[in-house]
């Protein structure tokens, strides 16, 4: 919990002029709906249409400092490559992001215009995030607006809008909700309505990628945020539904995690206030799961996502952005006053009931049933790089055999709707696609973050060094060891390693926090084992610990066993000084 120094000078919407709020709070203000780059009030007038048109005509290489804060809205980050020693190059280009709520379900022409993209305006990958949306890296001005026109035509309208920013980001659910044969959970339909009740409503995305010339217009047709106001919230906010056998979703560490009570979601466990990102030598911050509140109905599940919203909205912190995350909020609110809230005030009808226990992870790979016929099939990709020579084998997959597509929470995709497993799998095995029980165990469980050369807040590699950890760990004959390895290039944590079996995240330019011990369904964060390890050392200290799981574990799970083990004894088996 925050010290009360930090509790007490928390500047809210209730308590606070624009003032005494960041800088991101008046740029938020000053925008009139996402719109105004440099408002005309201020005697500029420069639009976010203005900074598009000059990066499609040539005029401007990247977006302003403030463009930048605004385009997160839009789904888009301003980047810039870095080369040796992370020193910033001259290439400038962006990252954008779709928002796909539940991870789809995707339909074959969804699929196709998506993997189109990839060739057309970005680096020729599609990269699955841990968030089940689609990312795509170095694309440059020239194809940020024909791009988004192209995903808003073929894969979904408004199909960026809101996928970062502060506002509620991609809901995420279950990759085997309306797949499973044994439940019925309605993760997927849920999950869009939750996205649709807490999407930005104004119209700029409209007026600056999707209008032609003559419908443009010099300001925005319709700025009015009903639910957000004009400034948003005071940080991201991030809401996952738990499938009944499955929580691949990690839902303690969302904002708002749902945890179904039954096979058929008719009522939810609510949890809040999860959430994993930290800032180093900072004690202020820290990862957290959610707290548990209670239960609700399923009438009830938008409503409440709705009125934590709102909660946040008016109490989150709008000077400290370290602060202003929903996390600390209710840390510094209480829960007690927030459930009250909830049930007076927005009328939920909140129970106080034991809560039911936290499913088990579920990676999805390789061959099911699927419920009404036929079957799905999971394919493991590193990291969620989908590769020109994966993408292939899927399209075809995708087009020949009419497919639809879930993405997971492990960056994985499953391919659903399978009408003959043979033809997929011939069709896979011609491209080369390794089938998972022929990806280590090891490799199954492992993500990484995009992080250096492209991310911005990167501190060191992550998706470009972790294959080579765990080939190493595969050499070391220790690749069916049964653990969830996760690594970020920085304490953002967007691979989720501090609730992991073994976590790794980024410190300085070459040193990592290695944390043990996360509970496997996700019900436990891990502790930190190496407070800052050199880059050299990462190799020995995982196949020491991979050792010591094979060793001593005595038929414990992973995490369990990090967990229970004294660090000291750990480190010790691990062989390693730091």
């Amino acid at each position: 919990m925050p010290p009360e120094a930090e509790r007490s000078n928390a500047v809210t919407l209730l308590d606070g002029d624009l003032d005494a709020m960041s800088k991101n709070e008046r740029i938020k203000v000053a925008s009139e709906g996402l719109y105004w780059v440099a408002n005309p009030k201020d005697g500029d007038g420069t639009s976010f249409l203005d900074e598009v048109t000059a990066l499609e005509s040539k005029q401007a290489e990247t977006l302003s400092n403030t463009a930048k804060e605004l385009s997160k809205f839009f789904g888009v980050y301003r980047q810039q490559a870095r080369g040796a020693r992370g020193k910033k190059t001259q290439d400038h280009f962006m990252m954008v992001r779709i928002k796909c709520p539940a991870g789809g379900r995707l339909s074959s022409a969804q699929w196709l215009a998506l993997d189109e993209a990839a060739d057309q305006f970005a680096d020729g990958t599609l990269r699955v995030t841990s968030r089940q949306g689609i990312q795509y890296h170095r694309v440059y001005g020239t194809d940020l607006a024909p791009m988004i026109r192209h995903l808003n035509r073929g894969y979904r309208d408004h199909g960026t809008l809101g996928a970062c920013g502060d506002v509620n980001r991609n809901v995420m659910a279950s990759p085997m909700d309306a797949l499973d044969p044994e439940s019925e959970v309605g993760g997927l339909p849920l999950g869009h309505a939750i996205a649709d009740e807490l999407s930005p409503k104004s119209n700029a995305y409209f007026q600056i990628f999707m209008s032609d010339e003559e419908g443009r217009n010099a300001g925005p047709v319709h700025a009015d945020e009903p639910l957000y106001g004009p400034q948003y919230l005071p940080r991201k906010f991030k809401i996952g539904i738990a499938g009944w056998r499955d929580n691949s979703v990690d839902v303690l560490t969302q904002d708002v995690g749902l945890v179904p009570r039954d096979a058929q979601g008719s009522r939810f466990d609510l949890y809040t206030g999860g959430g994993l990102g930290l800032t180093h030598n900072n004690p202020s911050t820290a990862a957290h799961v959610g707290l548990y509140l209670g239960s609700i109905s399923r009438d009830e599940v938008v409503a409440a996502c709705r009125a934590i919203v709102v909660i946040q909205k008016e109490n989150g912190d709008r000077k400290n952005r370290k602060q202003a995350r929903w996390k600390y909020t209710i840390r510094r609110i209480g829960t007690d006053a927030t459930k009250q809230q909830l049930r007076e005030r927005f009328e939920i009808d909140l129970r106080d009931e034991p809560a039911v226990e936290i499913p088990p992870l579920d990676l999805h790979l390789g061959w099911h049933a699927q419920r009404g016929g036929g079957g799905y099939y999971g394919i493991s990709v590193d990291s969620g790089r989908i590769q020109p020579k994966l993408r292939e084998a899927l399209r075809e997959a995708v087009e020949t055999l009419s497919l639809s597509v879930v993405l997971t929470p492990q960056q994985d995709v499953v391919l659903c709707d399978v009408p003959d497993e043979a033809k997929l799998l011939e069709i896979l095995d011609r491209h080369d696609v390794a089938r998972p029980d022929a990806v280590s165990a090891v490799r199954r469980g492992a993500m990484a973050c995009p992080a250096k050369p492209t991310c911005g807040l990167a501190m060191t590699d992550a998706e470009n060094v972790l294959p080579m950890y765990l080939s190493a760990i595969e050499e070391a004959g220790l690749g069916d060891t049964d653990v969830v390895i996760r690594m970020t290039g920085c304490p953002n944590n967007c691979a989720r390693p501090p609730s992991a079996e073994i976590g790794i995240y980024g410190y300085g330019k070459n040193d990592h926090v290695v944390l043990v011990g996360g509970a496997r369904n996700g019900s436990r964060l891990a502790h930190v084992l190496f407070e800052r390890l050199p880059g050299e050392q990462m190799v020995p200290a995982l196949v020491g610990l991979c050792r010591a799981i094979r060793d001593h574990a005595a038929g414990r799970p992973a995490g369990d066993f990090l967990h229970e083990t004294d660090p000291e004894t750990l480190r010790g088996w691990v062989g390693v000084d730091a």
